[in-house]
């Protein structure tokens, strides 16, 4: 037996402005299937979602380099 699909999520790849994003709205409303679509406004929480996930990247890319140099400087040390 299969499962039922009821709805699907699209997150678009940067925030646009209501007026700019109407063309994608129409254009997915056409496609068959399809009874509604709904717009979201962008809210601080949305910011401050990004930011965090931004800065726990940029934590552990920090982390990899210095383990990279680390290695690297280990390695000299070691070495006759």
């Amino acid at each position: 037996m299969t499962d039922r699909i009821r709805h699907l999520t699209v997150v678009l790849d940067a925030d646009y402005r209501d007026d700019d994003v109407e063309a994608i709205v129409k254009t997915i409303q056409m496609i068959r299937g399809v009874s509604a679509v709904e717009e979201h406004v962008v809210t601080a929480q949305d910011h401050l979602a990004r930011m965090t996930v931004q800065g726990e990247i940029e934590r552990d890319l920090h982390a990899a380099i210095d383990q990279v140099f680390a290695r690297k400087a280990l390695k000299q040390r070691l070495k006759p």
